[in-house]
């Protein structure tokens, strides 16, 4: 390990003389990394909205990186945010926070130490002062009810091995007193919930986990009284994590509506809680997202529906008819509605970050621009333009009879590099978003072209493509990624020696899988000899990553039983082949990583200079399952820049 640490710190040192202009020297020029992180020193998913509109709360990247918030009554520049909080907030995490007018607290979840033992916070945003209301492995998750004086959160309370016992608890905010509801059955797992208290607190909604199966999420309802719950939908039809919500506040004293993709995609149901009726109000072939509305003294749904062409806003009366509907050419995000206006943060492949308002007047939408950047650095943030794709990959599409074909991005720098020395880097998992990506800017501004491609198993395409990668990690996923590298390598002219992958958690365990890809897998055969790959937080043995990692529950879903399956989890593991790798690999990983621990790293880095392979390490002291503030990014993308350049 003291190595890999020497390692690491002679890179960073011998960059030094650049340190405090923040210019990386490469190949035929520098990029100026700094100006990135400080032009935009905020992470574009990091705002949060509070209820009413009035306050927005994030980080700023600096070291140390302070906690803000910007009243949007008085500005709507975010650069003009107070501090609340001049805690380091880079060496802990921040998750789901929520203003509570009530008592002028801010809440959260998070921890101390970017460790993940995830805990529920609040502090006086006058004084700091900080209360830890918890002390148990994990909370997966938590709301207030309609009056904001009581807060109900599940937490994760013991586990041993795959099984493990989650509580409902409701947190009395005045007094804090904490009473523990009731502890979930091991049919319908609490775990990763989401819950709408009913206006009375007598019950709630909330998701639960068929046998703790991401692709058998159910909407139950949870009386406090008796702390029983009854599954309202039906658990034998597959209805995935992402697609099934709960919406807060209830309609009604009694009617409550959820989201739910049993039938293939998101859209919205209602539950009458007195006759227990559950019945479908829309049926959009499309994921949708609904918050309440009020306008007229009447209720509505305010929905959004997104994909890589846009976001569809639209407004429907409780039956779920459509009274007005608009589309966005960009990416939205509905954080709230105050009356008649709905708050959406906005993004796309060329757009930072904005806050809109949308409001419903007249039977009309009318879309304004709350909070948006200078001009200035908008146009020096943005260094390449996207160019949509649709790639050819190996198998028939059942839903057409044609070939499938994959949607991409392909990011193309507005000065690239020479011919003779341009570089193509292919982010293998979580690609394809209309969404801005600070590393992928920092690629362009380096001349270097970025595919983001969404590979089965990606998410915005319904519930079923999203699960054609269930129990096949490592599989037909990896042949997807195969074809577009080989297919975009072709288009541009750039030899497989120049292609770099790149990519994060499931993304560092693919840019592995890539880099030692056997030839084969499921009967299909493919290959593509990637010149060098980037793994960040990967992990490179899919059973040890199991038992190992705090969410134990995805890699079953992804993978498969580390016990009746483990000579397929065995092969797909990048460390059983780490003779088959294509060049050079650097792994990324941060020490404090609970997610995916450090391990899945070490191995392959241990492996891969055993067998004189060329491999480098970089550990990222302190840091988490993600990495925050501004040194440890500049050393992030000066050890990456550094890295391609040589290879």
């Amino acid at each position: 390990m003291g190595m890999l640490l020497l390692s690491a710190a002679f890179l960073f040192s011998s960059c030094a003389k650049k340190q405090d202009d923040g210019k990386v020297a490469f190949l035929d020029r520098e990029v100026d990394v700094k100006s990135f992180l400080t032009g935009f020193p905020y992470s574009t998913w990091g705002f949060y909205l509070s209820d009413d509109a009035t306050k927005l709360y994030y980080l700023r990247n600096d070291e140390p990186s302070p906690l803000v918030m910007l009243d949007l009554t008085k500005s709507t520049d975010i650069s003009q945010g107070d501090i609340i909080s001049s805690d380091d907030w880079s060496k802990k995490n921040f998750w789901s926070p929520s203003w509570n007018e009530k008592d002028g607290f801010l809440y959260w979840m998070g921890d101390q130490r970017n460790d993940e033992k995830i805990d529920l916070y609040r502090m006086d945003p006058k004084t700091g002062e900080t209360t830890c209301f918890t002390d148990v492995p994990y909370i997966y998750g938590w709301s207030f009810n309609d009056a904001k004086d009581k807060a109900f959160y599940v937490a994760r309370i013991d586990q041993v091995g795959d099984d493990h016992v989650d509580e409902f608890h409701i947190l009395d905010l005045k007094t804090q007193e904490d009473k523990t509801v009731c502890t979930d059955r091991p049919d319908f797992r609490m775990t990763w919930t989401e819950i709408a208290s009913s206006p009375d607190d007598s019950g709630c909604l909330l998701t639960v986990l068929k046998n703790v199966n991401r692709t058998f999420t159910n909407i139950a309802y949870l009386d406090y009284a008796t702390g029983e719950y009854k599954v309202i939908t039906d658990p034998s039809v597959e209805a995935s994590l992402d697609g099934c919500a709960v919406i807060s506040p209830w309609y009604s004293q009694d009617v409550a509506y959820f989201l739910s993709d049993h039938t293939g995609y998101a859209n919205v149901y209602s539950f009458n809680r007195a006759t227990g009726e559950v019945r479908p109000v829309t049926a959009y072939r499309q994921d949708l997202r609904a918050k309440w509305l009020e306008a007229d003294g009447k209720k509505y749904l305010a929905t959004v529906r997104t994909s890589p062409e846009g976001s569809d806003v639209a407004v429907l009366d409780p039956d779920g008819n459509e009274i007005v509907c608009e589309r966005y050419p960009a990416t939205l995000t509905l954080k709230t509605t105050v009356g008649n206006k709905m708050y959406f943060t906005a993004g796309a492949t060329d757009i930072l970050f904005q806050m809109w308002v949308v409001e419903f007047v007249d039977g009309q939408l009318k879309q304004s621009v709350l909070v948006d950047l200078p001009e200035n650095i908008k146009s020096s943030m943005v260094t390449s333009h996207a160019q949509k794709l649709s790639i050819p990959t190996f198998d028939i599409d059942p839903a057409t009879g044609e070939t499938r074909m994959l949607h991409a991005y392909l990011m193309v720098p507005e000065n690239p590099l020479p011919a003779d020395q341009a570089r193509l880097m292919v982010m293998s998992f979580y690609g394809g978003d209309n969404a801005y990506d600070m590393e992928h800017q920092i690629f362009t501004a380096a001349g270097m072209y970025v595919l983001s491609a969404s590979p089965r198993g990606s998410s915005g395409f319904g519930r079923d493509f999203a699960a054609l990668n269930d129990h096949d990690l490592g599989g037909n996923e990896t042949i997807d990624m195969i074809y577009c590298a080989r297919y975009v390598s072709e288009m541009l002219g750039i030899p497989p020696e120049r292609v770099g992958c790149f990519g994060m958690s499931h993304g560092g365990y693919e840019t592995m899988r890539l880099m030692t890809f056997p030839g084969e897998v499921n009967g299909f055969k493919a290959s593509f000899p990637f010149g060098f790959g980037v793994a960040v937080a990967g992990f490179c043995d899919i059973i040890w990553e199991h038992y190992h990692s705090n969410i134990p529950d995805w890699d079953y879903l992804e993978a498969g039983d580390p016990v009746t399956e483990k000579d397929k989890l065995m092969d797909r593991s990048p460390i059983s082949h780490v003779d088959k790798i294509s060049g050079p690999l650097l792994l990324i990983h941060g020490d404090h990583d609970d997610r995916v621990d450090i391990g899945g790293s070490q191995m392959l880095y241990d492996a891969l200079k055993k067998e004189g392979k060329p491999v480098e390490f970089l550990i990222m002291k302190g840091q988490g399952h993600g990495y925050k503030g501004i040194d440890n990014q500049m050393l992030y993308y000066r050890t990456i820049l550094d890295f391609i350049a040589r290879n």
